[in-house]
């Protein structure tokens, strides 16, 4: 033990030039992998990270982009309030260890013949971390689904002249004995609309968009 202390000892210089360097290299590969983490999260290119104030700053850009959405939507329908509290809340929902890996990556097919009115809306819900596809019309949603699965559709009620197209989705959909969970997402909330949606095998019909996040999430998270 002794000869092996000394031989440290002797080369104490050269030990400690490689524990500097190791630290150079180390500190080198976290700034790098930083980097690279940063860029894929921005291109919605990573569904999962959980690492410390990465975690939080990925809640954070959740929270801003379903502000902006319901800003957007206060502004097509004002007598909603954009309550910054509850989205913080959903969003803080989303990002809980109990939801948060479940949540992660399930696919939702949404579906309106103008996407450019969700396209914030999509926005958060990729930040939640879910892989998004919307698509226009009934057949292109039906076909969507023979390609591929889908864990939730979200879908409008009016298409062109259609003015009860999510209702032949819907039936398309439960005809083909496929239960997958259906939310109509239109700019009416009558209670009326509520229970015929219920009545035909819908599990929500509303035009609040922060109800529609939350059953996503309760739907999905779990």
């Amino acid at each position: 033990m002794e000869p092996f202390l000394n031989f440290i000892q002797v080369h104490k210089p050269y030990f400690d030039a490689a524990h500097a360097l190791s630290s150079v290299i180390s500190l080198i590969g976290w700034c790098l992998g930083a980097v690279v983490l940063t860029i894929a999260w921005r291109r919605n290119a990573i569904r999962s990270v959980s690492l410390g104030p990465l975690n939080f700053h990925m809640q954070e850009a959740a929270v801003e982009a379903a502000a902006a959405a319901a800003r957007d939507w206060q502004a097509k329908t004002p007598y909603q309030a954009v309550d910054v509290a509850r989205i913080r809340a959903t969003v803080g929902a989303a990002f809980s260890p109990e939801v948060a890996d479940n949540l992660t990556g399930k696919a939702v097919l949404w579906v309106d013949d103008n996407p450019t009115n969700n396209e914030l809306v999509v926005r958060a819900l990729r930040r939640l971390r879910l892989d998004v596809e919307q698509t226009t019309s009934t057949e292109s949603a039906l076909s969507a689904m023979q390609r591929r699965h889908f864990d939730l559709v979200i879908s409008d009620m009016g298409r062109g002249s259609d003015m009860r197209a999510g209702y032949g989705l819907l039936k398309a959909i439960r005809d083909a004995g496929n239960a997958v969970p259906f939310l109509i997402f239109s700019g009416s909330d009558k209670p009326e609309f509520r229970r015929e949606a219920a009545e035909r095998g819908a599990q929500l019909s509303t035009n609040d968009m922060l109800e529609l996040m939350q059953q996503i999430i309760k739907r999905l998270g779990h």
